[in-house]
């Protein structure tokens, strides 16, 4: 393991804070089932909506109209209109409708077998039916909506823009076997605000957060993008992203620790930050080193970075 500074000397080891990672929250199996098939590719959705449509017309001409299937329809309803959207659930819905009115009978006074059933009241049954069907797709339309946006919005932060701390840990995860596809090494960096305590004391939590999205501006700008990058959480911010070698990773994250620092001595404030970087094959690890090697940055002074190689 070789270290490599910004600075001439020997680094000063000291205590470093490890990345927190919290546990995921416990779900239902209903609320499972919902995330998984929200990231069904659209030909495994298909396969499967196809399937439970093919059982279900089959058992519906098999009991005959005296045992009533209806409530079954909901279930290749709801998933064409999770996984395709509205227009497909409706589409899909409505001949639903004329399916199961055909194979069952019109309520009846519709169809050749009518019984005492009035027209009328038949056809009241019917748009009963058709009302019913689509009223629930447009209900689970609407909170497939607010799932994906609620989703997103706790991907992020809304602050910076930037993903947060369980987007960060996804998202590198991607990242580690992608790069290990493509026999690449990973490079992540640990960004901390150097006395950003004295800007909010100073200057008050608005001068604090411009100086956060004028970071985030920066990295987002130093990086390429499908490179990943995220605010951990106060003044602290991380990026990861594979690269050929060593050496191209100890020269992209001097760039980025330049880019960071320029743009924060072109704002008003003219704050500085240390960066910690490392490069490795497992996420994991290489964020506890990078993490590490922040914190010896700062302990040789403000604005200052450094390389590890694991």
């Amino acid at each position: 393991m070789s270290l490599r500074t910004c600075r001439r000397g020997v680094p000063m080891h000291s205590p470093y804070r490890p990345i927190q990672r919290h546990k995921p929250e416990p779900s239902t199996p209903l609320e499972s089932v919902l995330r998984r098939s929200a990231d069904l590719n659209a030909w495994t959705a298909a396969a499967w909506i196809t399937a439970v449509w093919a059982c279900l017309i089959v058992l519906d001409g098999v009991t005959g109209p005296h045992f009533s299937l209806n409530p079954l329809y909901l279930l290749p309803l709801c998933l064409t209109t999770w996984c395709f959207g509205r227009v497909a659930g409706l589409t899909e819905g409505l001949i639903t409708v004329v399916i199961t009115l055909y194979l069952n009978g019109f309520g009846d006074g519709l169809s050749a077998q009518a019984s005492s059933v009035p027209t009328t009241t038949a056809a009241w049954n019917a748009g009963m039916r058709t009302f019913s069907v689509v009223f629930i797709i447009l209900l689970v339309s609407a909170f497939r909506r607010t799932f994906d946006r609620e989703r997103a919005n706790a991907l992020v932060d809304p602050l910076t823009g930037l993903g947060n701390r369980r987007s960060f840990q996804r998202e590198c995860k991607r990242l580690e076997l992608s790069a290990l596809r493509d026999n690449r090494i990973l490079l992540c960096g640990i960004i901390d605000l150097d006395d950003f305590k004295a800007v909010n004391d100073q200057h008050g939590h608005a001068a604090g957060d411009e100086v956060l999205r004028v970071v985030a501006q920066a990295l987002i700008s130093a990086v390429r993008p499908y490179d990943v990058t995220a605010r951990l959480g106060g003044d602290e911010f991380a990026f990861c992203m594979a690269v050929r070698d060593e050496a191209s990773a100890e020269r992209k994250a001097g760039s980025i620790h330049r880019s960071l620092i320029a743009a924060m001595n072109a704002s008003e404030w003219r704050a500085t930050c240390s960066l910690g970087a490392a490069t490795g094959i497992s996420v994991e690890h290489i964020l506890d080193f990078a993490d590490k090697t922040m914190y010896m940055a700062k302990s040789t002074g403000k604005s200052s970075w450094k390389f590890l190689t694991t």
